[in-house]
């Protein structure tokens, strides 16, 4: 039993690194510049994708003219395509298809994160997580939200890995927010999105105090058609 499970595990890594590699290429085709570390972990037949050091020389210059939504237009555009492609690979590799992804970028830090999962399981399971980490989380993001957002009606905290954390957050959009959506005006509420994040990322040393580590990076998605957020915790 023992070893089939050893087996399972390095099966399921060597996946994971392939997948990784596989990424770094698809950026490289389309950027014309791969990122120095592509990480990949699953999670509930979640992919979250890892990104460290990929600028390019276009974004590069649309961030030093403060740019930064053409910067993000640009990246998505490409990104999109990139994951078009993977995803197809993906599920030769994993044996389930893959749909819906939600990404986020952090310019400064030249970091970024996507998740991909099959557009059906929006939850996360239960993972193992101390009782007092997941108090003092939820204690700090209750109380960055309540300044920006609609306070959380429920948040499930999940570890990914040794380095990632996930934060679900449900039920924290406003009702203009819903409007916005609700015609399609995804430009506003992106840089809404971007505005909110810099409201934890002002934070992040309570959220470094809750961890015990210093955070590399911080990252926040949205499910805007199911009502939820996603806050993603990368350590060092």
């Amino acid at each position: 039993m023992k070893l089939t499970k050893t087996l399972t595990n390095n099966r399921t890594q060597d996946n994971l690194l392939h997948l990784g590699s596989l990424f770094s290429k698809m950026l490289k085709q389309r950027f014309g510049k791969g990122p120095e570390t592509c990480l990949v972990t699953i999670y509930d037949s979640r992919l979250t994708v890892f990104i460290r050091k990929y600028i390019t020389p276009a974004e590069e210059v649309l961030i030093e003219s403060n740019q930064y939504n053409l910067a993000y237009e640009f990246r998505n555009v490409v990104i999109a395509k990139v994951i078009d492609e993977f995803v197809e690979e993906a599920k030769v590799i994993l044996g389930h298809p893959l749909h819906t992804y939600f990404c986020d970028w952090d310019y400064e830090k030249n970091t970024g994160v996507i998740v991909i999962d099959n557009g059906k399981s929006y939850e996360y399971s239960e993972s193992m997580i101390s009782t007092k980490l997941k108090g003092k989380l939820a204690e700090q993001i209750a109380r960055v939200s309540s300044g920006v957002h609609k306070v959380p009606s429920s948040i499930d905290i999940i570890k990914l890995n040794q380095n990632m954390f996930a934060v679900e957050c449900q039920e924290t959009m406003l009702e203009v927010e819903k409007v916005l959506f609700r015609k399609d005006c995804m430009d506003i509420l992106q840089e809404r999105s971007r505005e909110i994040k810099k409201s934890y990322v002002n934070q992040r040393e309570l959220f470094e105090l809750a961890f015990g580590r210093v955070i590399e990076g911080l990252f926040m998605t949205w499910d805007f058609k199911n009502d939820r957020s996603y806050i993603f915790f990368y350590l060092q």
